[in-house]
C-alpha cells in the first residue's frame, strides 16, 4: 500500500499505486533456520458465493393454512417419523477492520478516530507501526497512548509496516536497512500491551526474494512469540507470480489480507475482482484465511463499498481513515463493521 508523486507537463500529479499504501519518499539478523513458533489456529476461509436470491414464485404459506386451527394435531407416530426441525442458523459474527494510516496527518488524532470507530462499531484497527528500519514517526504513531486510546473502547489493535529486501532499492533508489533492523523496528510497537499482532505489507522489493520473505516472517515469529503475524500484499495475484505468495502463507500466513483495489478501475469492479482473486489463490493453493482489503481512496460509492463487505466475509476491512469531514470518512458511518 503505498503512493509516489511524479510530474508531467511541469504539473505533480498524486498516482496510487495499485495495490499500495506506503511511501518510502514520504515515509520515513536473525538466521534464516531460528524455527517459527506455533501457528495461530486458522479460521475457516471465506468463500466469496453469493447466497442466491429468493424466488418470487416459491411463496411462503399462507397464515390460514399453518394455523393450529386447520393443521392437523401430530401424533406419537407422526411425531416419532418426522425429525424436529433444525435451529435457525446463528447469525455471522462480524470483525470488520479500519486501517489507520498517519494520525493528525492523513485522519484525526487517535483519540478522535478511536471515537468514531467505536460509533461506527469497528472491530479491529490496523495502525501504521514501521517503515523499514525508520522508526520515530511510526513508534509515535503507534504508541503507547494511541493504542489505548482505541482498546479502552473495546476495539482489538494491530500494527502494521511496510517491509522492504535487504540491499533491493525502492522506487526511488533508496534502501531501508536489513531483515534484523526492520523486525527490531517494527517489534518496539507490537511488544507492547494491548496489540494482538503485525501485518506485514510486503510488495515490489520482495519479487523474486523468497528466502528473504522466509527470513523476514521466521524472525518475526522468534522476535514476537505470544504475536499473530499475518501479511498484506496484492489483491490481483496472476500479474504479480513473481512475488512469493506461498511462502508469506507459509510463514507469515495466520491471515493473508488482499489489497482488492477495484476502485481503481479493475476489470470486473467488486465481484469481478473478487472472483479472480478468488480463483487466483486456489490456483496458487493458497491456505491462509483471508480477511481481503479494498480502498476507499477513489471515494467509491457506499452501495459498492457494502457490496465487498457483503461478499467478503467476516473479517474484512476497508483502507483507510481519512481526515475528518472528507467524503470518504463520512461514509464509513454507513458500513457494517459488526
Amino acid at each position: 500500500m503505498r503512493f509516489r508523486a511524479v510530474r508531467a507537463g511541469g504539473l505533480a500529479l498524486a498516482l496510487a499505486l495499485a495495490p499500495g499504501c506506503s511511501d518510502p519518499a514520504d515515509e520515513g539478523a536473525v538466521s534464516a533456520t531460528a524455527s517459527a513458533s506455533s501457528r495461530v489456529a486458522r479460521e475457516p476461509r471465506p468463500r466469496f458465493v453469493r447466497p442466491p436470491r429468493p424466488d418470487p414464485s416459491e411463496r411462503a404459506p399462507s397464515a390460514v393454512a399453518s394455523s393450529p386451527a386447520s393443521a392437523p394435531l401430530p401424533t406419537a407416530a407422526s411425531s416419532a417419523a418426522e425429525p424436529a426441525p433444525p435451529p435457525p442458523a446463528k447469525a455471522e459474527t462480524l470483525r470488520r477492520g479500519l486501517w489507520m494510516w498517519e494520525f493528525d496527518v492523513k485522519g484525526p488524532s487517535a483519540e478522535r478516530s478511536a471515537e468514531l470507530a467505536a460509533k461506527w462499531g469497528v472491530y479491529r484497527v490496523f495502525i501504521k507501526g514501521s517503515n523499514g528500519d525508520q522508526g520515530p514517526r511510526w513508534w509515535k504513531n503507534a504508541g503507547e497512548a494511541n493504542v489505548e486510546a482505541f482498546t479502552k473502547r473495546g476495539i482489538e489493535v494491530w500494527v502494521f509496516g511496510y517491509f522492504y529486501a535487504p540491499d533491493v532499492p525502492d522506487q526511488d533508489g533508496k534502501t531501508w536497512g536489513s531483515i534484523a533492523d526492520q523486525v527490531d523496528s517494527i517489534a518496539k510497537v507490537a511488544k507492547q500491551k494491548g496489540v494482538k499482532g503485525v501485518v506485514v505489507d510486503a510488495e515490489e522489493e520482495f519479487k523474486d526474494r523468497a528466502k528473504d520473505a522466509e527470513l523476514l516472517c521466521r524472525s518475526l515469529r522468534l522476535k514476537l512469540k505470544d504475536r499473530s503475524i499475518a501479511y498484506t500484499t496484492y489483491g490481483w495475484l496472476g500479474p504479480n507470480k513473481r512475488f512469493p505468495f506461498k511462502t508469506f502463507d507459509r510463514h507469515c500466513g495466520d491471515a493473508f489480507l488482499p489489497q482488492v483495489y477495484y476502485a481503481f478501475g479493475w476489470p470486473g469492479d467488486v465481484d469481478g475482482s473478487l472472483e479472480r482473486l478468488t480463483k487466483d489463490v486456489r490456483a496458487m493453493g493458497l491456505l491462509a484465511p483471508m480477511w481481503p482489503v479494498q480502498s476507499n481512496e477513489k471515494d467509491p460509492s457506499v452501495e459498492r463499498m457494502k457490496a465487498f463487505f457483503d461478499a467478503t466475509g467476516p473479517d474484512a476491512s476497508i483502507f483507510y481513515m481519512h481526515k475528518d469531514g472528507t467524503s470518504q470518512t463520512q461514509k464509513l458511518g454507513s458500513l457494517r463493521f459488526r
